[in-house]
């Protein structure tokens, strides 16, 4: 059974975002695959040089690096806007530094990015700044502007949860 890890990066537990990573989870079951979200991401400090290292780096910075590492690949969820929100743009940069590591958790790792709303500013450009990172991003400019329980949304994650599981 592959193994995805779920970032949801948006502080609201109620967020559409959060709600498509929980229809992911179900969708992934289904298709013989386990997703987990991680928790308390909305914890994660901005990134700062200075934070990111080994006596100072927060405890929530090294559970997103190491369980993108422990993963077969990665979902990142966010609500689409005008720009990449606050706690996006923390977990881009956290999984972008290599930190104490040889490289950034993200190199290698198969991505999807998947946004709620209208148009796909923000998912391009978390897309292009995973691939500039490393990521293998081999689903991107999945937003999803309906219901995220609507038929054709949840045909659409499990093609995405598929294809980033079979490119792990």
């Amino acid at each position: 059974m592959s193994y995805l890890l779920a970032l949801v990066a948006e502080s609201d537990e109620d967020s559409t975002a959060a709600q498509l990573a929980a229809e992911a989870q179900r969708v992934a079951v289904h298709n013989n695959v386990d997703v987990v979200t991680l928790a308390e991401l909305d914890t994660l400090p901005a990134y700062s040089a200075g934070l990111d290292t080994e006596d100072g780096r927060p405890l929530i910075a090294n559970q997103l690096r190491r369980s993108t590492l422990e993963a077969d690949g990665v979902l990142l969820f966010a609500d689409e806007g005008m720009e990449v929100s606050p706690l996006a743009e923390s977990v881009l940069a956290w999984l972008a530094h290599s930190g104490s590591g040889p490289a950034p958790a993200v190199e290698g790792k198969p991505v999807a990015v998947i946004t709620a709303g209208p148009g796909e500013v923000v998912n391009q450009n978390m897309a292009d700044r995973l691939r500039k990172a490393g990521a293998d991003v081999v689903a991107d400019g999945v937003s999803i502007t309906g219901s995220w329980s609507d038929p054709a949304t949840i045909t659409r994650l499990g093609d995405t949860v598929v294809a980033v599981a079979s490119a792990g």
